[in-house]
């Protein structure tokens, strides 16, 4: 495997009436500055010269992946189908466009949208459908008085709690048997935790579900679907959403950074609409070509009306009207000022050994694609680079040249914590002055924004940061480096019969239940006295801080029956935990105060490089050797309640004490928002 990093997966999205949000309508650009109008002379020219670009900037740039394929296309010309690298190095068969086959992930979001809008397009499927017209009487669990349109699975405003890929969906034995697509959306259905048609949060559940509507709707298996009704029209024969082996056979190798050879995996389910579609270059040139001519391909086939096409271009949902979020099956590039100005649809593809990346421009009828092993962000730094070279102009500016800051009185409704949906990461906003906010993120560097319109700032690198506010006015979401998702104010605690205002440890408590961290029920007693036991305290820390691995199975014996078997073998295999001996985890046992600093002290390790002060401090005899150094590490951040004191000169953490869930949320709560 590659070196185990803490990830958080997220590995990617008719006018919305959404209630009193600042939700746009759709509205064919988003504002720009007039001077980011496209130049006629912009874009990529001849065949010839887009060639010379990309061998240039991949002989420059080709330690970053061992296998690229790349196609260009422009005006339904073919300016570009390039392989670079090789597909195995031990034969060096170097990579073809036409023939390597690549994953191309969440890509496939784009496909399955267009299977959708042919639906809508016979009139077989409105937008504003309720999603339980097609659940055969399943009732989806929603408090709201909203319901779950189609509309809200396209551009990703559903309100649902997180599904996402699990060791469970990756098969790498043959002989193990993929779910259906049916059993695997009804056994994790998702409850709605936000009101529908709110908040925009990438959500991959809901692009499984579209592909379940298409098989319910047309009667026909979605990956048979998408080979009559698009692949074959589209002349797209090397693709496809299962793994055909003819096709398997065809994959590059990937490799970890040791340079071994990483097996080859199926998906569970195996055809799966948000991201196992497996294609070439060649066959995706045909989609772009088909997809900026209005639905219709080079053969006369069309493939989608020309109204579903601008629909699907259209940004539907942004934040504010120069921060758009999505459209139907894309979304805005992720590094946005990297568009220079231009009007540009995108979609990013990302899982286990590859990544995918495809650039729309409208306007100009430009089309790119990027496909890749190992996986990484590579694909950002290639697309700023073609846009640098063929649309150069200023970054992108945002807000309004003759807009007054307001005065750091008013700015105050935007101090406050935010939770991001998609990883649960925390982002702290305090005012420092006039039109001026400063944001943290936990164990990263502050940033400070200048105000530039009305709920819009830019950071010190023409970033934007911009807030959601209600009907009511008040502030409801932000969004800021993060595009994929909002990130939600957090609301007043509603607090615990046995945890009062005036409780030591009620900020703690309280803290994490406004950050929607905590679980229990909130008219039961909380129980702060309880002890915590190992099982549940890794349960909460991979919770809270949105931590998966897609990993091996750990070999802890005594796992099995634990309800928190997933999150102790994240936990293992992210380098957090060791176990107990012999092979065992004791899940049930109450875990001690030592063992809880070890861990949350190797968690810092991997969340931070930033220089913890006087970690040696004098600790009151009772701490074990091996838990010494992550003791005085969680004393010297401290991330700890008024439980650990000072007496002689000595710190007293009692180390051998277990943990009780007071204290923990005092742990959870500093490491979330640390005293800085």
């Amino acid at each position: 495997m590659k070196k185990k990093k803490i990830r958080k997966y997220s590995i990617l999205m008719c006018t919305l009436l959404l209630l009193g949000t600042t939700f746009e309508g759709p509205v064919r650009a988003f504002e720009v500055p007039p001077a980011s109008a496209a130049s006629s002379v912009m874009g990529p020219q001849s065949a010839e010269e887009v060639e010379a670009f990309l061998d240039d900037y991949f002989s420059k740039n080709k330690i970053k992946a061992t296998a690229v394929t790349v196609a260009v296309v422009r005006n339904g010309q073919v300016l570009a189908k390039k392989g670079y690298g090789v597909t195995d190095k031990t034969t060096n068969k170097p990579v073809q466009p036409d023939q390597t086959v690549f994953r191309v992930a969440s890509t496939s979001k784009v496909f399955t949208t267009l299977a959708v809008l042919q639906l809508v397009d016979q009139g077989k499927i409105s937008l504003q459908d309720n999603i339980e017209k097609y659940l055969d009487g399943y009732k989806v669990n929603n408090p709201f008085d909203i319901p779950v349109t189609i509309e809200m699975l396209l551009t990703h405003t559903t309100g649902f709690e997180m599904r996402d890929l699990s060791k469970n969906n990756l098969l790498y034995d043959a002989d193990q048997k993929p779910v259906s697509l049916q059993d695997d959306l009804f056994e994790q259905f998702p409850s709605v935790k936000r009101k529908p048609g709110t908040s925009y949060m990438y959500d991959n559940f809901a692009f499984q579900l579209q592909g379940y509507i298409v098989q319910k709707v047309s009667g026909e298996d979605f990956g048979a679907y998408m080979e009559k009704h698009v692949f074959q029209p589209l002349g797209m024969t090397s693709s496809s959403f299962a793994q055909p082996s003819n096709l398997a056979e065809r994959f590059p190798t990937a490799y970890d950074r040791a340079g071994k050879a990483r097996p080859v995996y199926r998906l569970s389910p195996e055809v799966n609409p948000q991201g196992s579609m497996i294609t070439t270059a060649d066959d995706m040139i045909r989609f772009m070509q088909a997809f900026l001519n209005d639905g219709k391909s080079t053969n006369g086939a069309s493939i989608l009306s020309p109204t579903s096409i601008k629909a699907m271009e259209t940004y539907k949902v942004s934040i504010h009207p120069q921060v758009p979020d999505v459209a139907y099956g894309f979304e805005a590039p992720e590094t946005p000022e990297a568009t220079n100005g231009q009007y540009v649809i995108s979609k990013g593809g990302f899982m286990p050994d590859f990544s995918s990346g495809l650039w729309l421009l409208p306007d100009s009828k430009t089309g790119v694609f990027i496909s890749y092993t190992p996986h990484g962000g590579f694909r950002n730094d290639f697309f700023a680079a073609f846009m640098d070279h063929y649309y150069p102009g200023p970054k992108t500016q945002y807000g309004k040249a003759d807009f007054k800051p307001q005065a750091a009185a008013d700015l105050h409704k935007f101090s406050g914590a935010y939770t991001d949906l998609l990883s649960g990461s925390i982002t702290k906003v305090s005012v420092i002055d006039d039109g001026r906010l400063d944001v943290y993120m936990p164990w990263a560097k502050h940033e400070q924004v200048r105000q530039v319109d009305d709920k819009l700032f830019v950071d010190e690198k023409g970033r934007p940061l911009a807030f959601q506010t209600d009907s009511q006015g008040k502030v409801t979401y932000m969004k800021y480096n993060s595009p994929f998702r909002y990130s939600a104010k957090a609301s007043e605690a509603a607090g615990f019969p046995d945890v009062s205002k005036d409780h030591p440890y009620a900020q703690y408590i309280h803290g994490l239940q406004s950050l929607g961290k905590l679980t229990d029920n909130a008219s039961q007693p909380f129980q702060p006295l309880a002890t915590v036991s190992r099982g549940k305290f890794i349960h909460d820390l991979v919770q809270q801080f949105g931590l998966t691995s897609l990993g091996k199975e750990t070999t802890f014996t005594d796992i099995g029956g634990s309800e928190y078997k997933d999150s102790i073998q994240s936990a293992a295999d992210l380098g957090l935990i060791n176990g107990a001996y012999s092979g065992l985890y004791e899940p049930d046992r109450p875990i001690l105060r030592e063992e809880a600093a070890v861990i949350l002290s190797r968690l810092v390790h991997r969340l931070s490089t930033i220089q913890v002060p006087d970690a040696t401090l004098q600790l009151a005899p009772g701490t074990d050797d091996w838990a010494l150094a992550g003791v005085q590490k969680v004393v010297a951040l401290k991330l700890h309640g008024p439980e650990v004191t000072m007496a002689d000169n000595k710190i007293d953490f009692r180390s051998k004490q277990p943990l009780t869930k007071q204290e923990e949320c005092a742990m959870l709560y500093s490491l979330l928002i640390p005293n800085n």
